[in-house]
């Protein structure tokens, strides 16, 4: 598996190993770019095996976002129990 397997995607900023779905990945990218309609966010978080995005409108929040997708991901939270 490709350790950075979207950076060819358009608008992509950073990605992360899903903490909740192994070999999986939580993804940043510029919304726009994208094509992802988030409002006036900026960034769009989107959890590859869920399918479930967050738009965030600074980096910090995209990050944080991006390492606990728990906090917006229904399927990350039934993964772990909590749903």
């Amino acid at each position: 598996m490709n350790r950075k397997q979207h950076n060819e995607d358009a608008g992509y900023i950073a990605e992360h190993m899903n903490p909740y779905a192994p070999g999986t990945k939580v993804v940043i990218y510029w919304a726009k770019e994208q094509g992802i309609d988030t409002g006036d966010a900026k960034y769009a978080v989107v959890c590859d095996v869920h399918g479930c995005i967050v738009g965030e409108t600074n980096l910090p929040s995209a990050r944080a976002s991006m390492k606990a997708p728990d906090n917006f991901c229904g399927g990350c939270r039934e993964l772990i129990g909590e749903v």
